[in-house]
């Protein structure tokens, strides 16, 4: 699993398409989901969180397409 570190703040995706954060200055956590419409009712895609230009950014690649959006 891949982590970003943004912020002072940590970040993973979760199996179940959260968006775990934990805040390394105040020892927090908390959840939260993504919602997006490339991503709903199709599991075909495979979705990864990465950073780009200083930003937290979700990507997925439609593995019936072979093609990458941001």
């Amino acid at each position: 699993m891949i982590k970003i570190s943004m912020n002072g703040s940590l970040h993973w995706l979760t199996w179940k398409r959260y968006i775990f954060v934990f805040d390394v200055k105040i020892e927090s956590y908390f959840f939260f989901p993504f919602v997006s419409p490339a991503f709903k009712g199709n599991d075909s895609k495979d979705i990864g969180l990465v950073e780009y230009k200083e930003k937290l950014v979700l990507t997925y690649i439609d593995r019936e397409s072979d093609f990458m959006k941001i």
